[in-house]
């Protein structure tokens, strides 16, 4: 049997007008799960996040939480609470009573609803700032007064807009925490929607990564960054590198690729044929920087565009003769044993056993006109 905030997705599809917002999404998140949907914006996610809520009604499709269909069910019915990007306090009310406000409305007694209010306020660490104005609150503060109101109502499901952008970086790393303590301290599934890849990284125990209205991938945060399935996935994450040619040839396993630019790849063979077009991730972290040309494949000379200290690692770019770039995330005693400085001519070099193939991005063929959060 399905948990109660567990979460099915089947074939949904939003149309806008001429417009496809979202199609084709099959998911389902396990209950007791935080779920991140990140991608930019205009991929869909906020759109998925209002369907699920019940904010916006699927053109075709179905969405089970707790193994029933809430397709026809209001918002207030689907054991969801939204948590949204402005938190849209009431100025005049207390804390407590902005987090009793919804209880008002179902006219629970006033003493109740003050009692509830406060053992809410008691999970977020808010208690003595119970009888504060929402002025007199820091970003973080007023926060976690909006997850308190969204927590009053004991939703199945938590769902989260963009809860963290409104906040410094301080601020924003401090409540990744606190989100993720509340998630687990609470057993609940929590649905982040984000663009930003560290925060579902550090976050989410499921990141599903979308593109242009459909999921590029869904898996862990370690599945997602560490084997990424496509190029966009890839890419878009941040870590890694992709170079493109043909199979020129494939012997004992291994094949050669030549890129557009005459260059020679090599990379585990995994059924490409002689001719077939071909893509290899390779992480940042893997990258070496040579003096001199280590050998016929996988070494790209180019020069050094910029150089970034990072405390234990320097992130240095190195842009080809074509304009391309390839980053490398170098350990800090590595780098610092052959300084390389801005103009600096160099070879980007790195093993075969560390080339990871990728397919194709998924593209949306048939997504025409604008896209929707």
């Amino acid at each position: 049997m399905a948990g109660d905030g567990e979460i099915v997705i089947r074939d949904i599809k939003k149309v806008f007008g001429p417009t496809v917002a979202v199609e084709d999404i099959n998911l389902t998140i396990p209950d007791g799960c935080y779920c991140c949907l990140l991608g930019p914006s205009g991929c869909g996610k906020t759109t998925l996040l209002r369907m699920i809520a019940g904010h916006e009604t699927p053109s075709e499709g179905d969405i089970l939480i707790g193994g029933s269909s809430v397709i026809h069910l209001p918002t207030g019915s689907r054991g969801t609470s939204m948590m949204f990007q402005s938190y849209a306090l009431f100025p005049h009310l207390t804390v407590l009573d902005n987090v009793a406000f919804s209880l008002k409305m179902k006219r629970v007694g006033k003493s109740e609803r003050r009692e509830q209010a406060f053992e809410v306020l008691k999970r977020v660490q808010l208690e003595p700032m119970a009888d504060r104005m929402p002025e007199q609150l820091s970003g973080g503060q007023q926060q976690r007064v909006a997850l308190a109101r969204s927590l009053i109502t004991n939703p199945k499901v938590l769902l989260l807009d963009e809860p963290l952008s409104a906040l410094d970086e301080y601020l924003r790393i401090h409540m990744r925490a606190e989100l993720k303590f509340i998630q687990q301290d609470l057993g609940i599934s929590f649905i982040h929607v984000t663009h930003t890849q560290p925060e579902a990284l550090a976050m989410g125990d499921m990141v599903v990564v979308m593109d242009t209205g459909h999921i590029e991938q869904s898996g862990t945060a370690v599945e997602i960054y560490g084997q990424p399935r496509t190029t966009y996935v890839a890419e878009f994450m941040g870590g890694w590198n992709v170079v493109s040619g043909t199979v020129a040839e494939v012997n004992n396993g291994e094949a050669t690729i030549k890129g557009g630019d005459g260059l020679l790849y090599g990379a585990k063979a995994s059924g490409e044929a002689v001719g077939a077009d071909m893509n290899i991730g390779i992480r940042r972290d893997k990258i070496h920087l040579k003096r001199d040309a280590a050998g016929d494949k996988n070494s790209v000379a180019g020069v050094v565009h910029a150089i970034e200290y990072q405390g234990n690692w320097v992130k240095v770019t190195v842009v080809k003769p074509n304009d391309e770039r390839l980053v490398a995330v170098i350990e800090d005693h590595e780098f610092f044993q052959d300084p390389a400085t801005v103009g600096d001519n160099l070879h980007a070099t790195w093993s075969i056993v560390d080339g990871r193939v990728l397919e194709k991005a998924l593209g949306s063929q048939n997504l025409i006109g604008e896209t929707f959060d």
